[in-house]
């Protein structure tokens, strides 16, 4: 399942739930013998959650319980909505059902696919709102990197502690909508582009040192060594 095909957890609930067939899924309660599943009369409604039992559940016991759930899963006429709502994701990117047998899958096997999927093609986040990136401290962290490389000289520039500034400019990648491994240059060019900073201060090749503080965030540095970063046209559209 591709990230493209996770639903957001209340639409893929609703999708489930709302699904003529869902009275007939194998975990359902057996109208006879409610606290067995419909789908096997021997497994108890209880077998796709995992145990509340003191000291855990025993390997083989959890193993046998599982593939019987499973097997249940297979032939259920709501499988395939309910692996979805399974493998939805929350507003913070989780599963938003992190426990349990969906759709034929347990929790270990969701949590595996999900980390999987997102170590091949990581989730970039949406740009954040301008006023955000606009904050004294995250502009003089823009201004600072735009002017040294060193993760020292950078934090020294801001006004800030090295442990600070990092974590700074790991969150201004974010709100650029960068990815974590996008380059000091890439960061600085989403930054021109956006007019949190002017090409003018951007240090391709950081050299001549310029002075920043937090106090003076704001100010046009004008001692940084200009560099061809951007193209001519680039430039001019971005300092328009």
């Amino acid at each position: 399942m591709t990230s493209q095909k996770r639903l957001n957890s209340y639409a893929a609930r609703q999708d489930l739930m709302t699904n003529r067939r869902y009275r007939y899924r194998g975990c359902a309660p057996d109208v006879d013998h409610p606290a067995m599943a419909a789908g096997n009369l021997e497994l108890p409604v209880t077998a796709w959650e995992a145990p509340d039992v003191d000291g855990g559940e025993d390997h083989a016991a959890r193993r046998a319980r599982e593939a019987a759930a499973v097997e249940v899963c297979v032939d259920c006429p709501v499988m395939v909505q309910c692996l979805a709502f399974g493998a939805s994701v929350n507003a913070s990117g989780k599963l938003a059902v992190p426990h349990g047998i969906l759709g034929g899958m347990t929790a270990l096997e969701r949590h595996k696919a999900l980390v999987e999927e997102r170590q091949a093609a990581p989730v970039v986040a949406e740009p954040a709102p301008d006023q955000e990136l606009r904050t004294p401290q995250k502009l003089a962290v823009f201004r600072a990197w735009a002017a040294y490389e060193m993760p020292e000289d950078v934090a020294r520039a801001a006004g800030m502690d090295l442990r600070t500034a990092n974590w700074q400019r790991s969150i201004l990648k974010t709100k650029l909508g960068l990815k974590k491994d996008a380059t000091r240059l890439e960061v600085l060019r989403a930054a021109v582009e956006r007019g949190l900073l002017s090409a003018g201060e951007v240090v391709a090749v950081p050299g001549r040192p310029v002075q920043l503080s937090f106090d003076d965030a704001l100010e046009t540095v004008a001692s940084a060594v200009v560099a061809d970063l951007f193209p001519a046209a680039s430039v001019l559209g971005a300092a328009a």
